[in-house]
């Protein structure tokens, strides 16, 4: 009864946190004491909108003028991280799940000497900001599943209704209606569209 109670307390204040930090267009989201969102080098919290019946339950950090939008009914799982100076979009009805990384650019410059200029500088430098570094855009498709432990890179677009295996990295678009798997992640099966539906109700 307590640890419920206590429970209810944290997702209540889960719901107060990601309002100050997000733009919410529509009811319905879920709010979890899980969700995680930093906004830095100027971003506010209209970079990140969250539509209606989305599950933000992981991580969202934006910087600068990057943009992140969840769609509705869309989902990102507990230890699942964003993290976006550019834009990251993920479809309606698509799964993020745990330990996965969606990252829209390098983190870091890929000059050796930049980074050796930078590594003695503080955690807040603005040397370290991920504007410095390259980024792309990423897309996520429409009801798309994500699996654990997974990185996609910047510039990537993933279709609608493909599946990416966990453990994989991608590093290039994946077509509709596929599963990708591997490092990096290569198709292994098309036109999932087409196999049929279990009966589920």
């Amino acid at each position: 009864m307590i640890k419920r109670f206590v429970k209810s307390l944290l997702n209540l204040k889960a719901k107060y946190y990601i309002k100050k930090r997000a733009t919410l267009e529509g009811k319905g989201q879920l709010f979890y004491h899980t969700a995680r969102i930093s906004l830095r080098d100027g971003a506010t919290k209209d970079n990140i909108i969250l539509k209606e019946n989305c599950w933000p339950l992981g991580y969202i950090g934006v910087e600068g003028s990057g943009k992140v939008i969840m769609h509705p009914y869309s989902a990102i799982y507990a230890t699942t991280q964003i993290q976006c100076v550019n834009h990251i979009e993920i479809g309606a009805y698509s799964r993020v799940s745990q330990n996965t990384t969606i990252c829209d650019n390098n983190n870091h410059p890929i000059s050796p000497a930049y980074r050796k200029k930078s590594a003695p500088t503080p955690m807040n430098h603005p040397s370290r900001l991920w504007k410095n570094s390259i980024s792309a855009p990423i897309k996520i498709g429409e009801n798309c599943w994500i699996g654990a432990n997974v990185r996609i890179c910047k510039g990537v677009t993933i279709g609608d209704n493909s599946i990416v295996a966990a453990c994989s990295v991608v590093t290039k678009d994946v077509p509709p209606n596929s599963i990708v798997a591997g490092n990096p992640a290569k198709v292994v099966k098309t036109d999932i569209d087409k196999i049929d539906t279990p009966y589920l109700y």
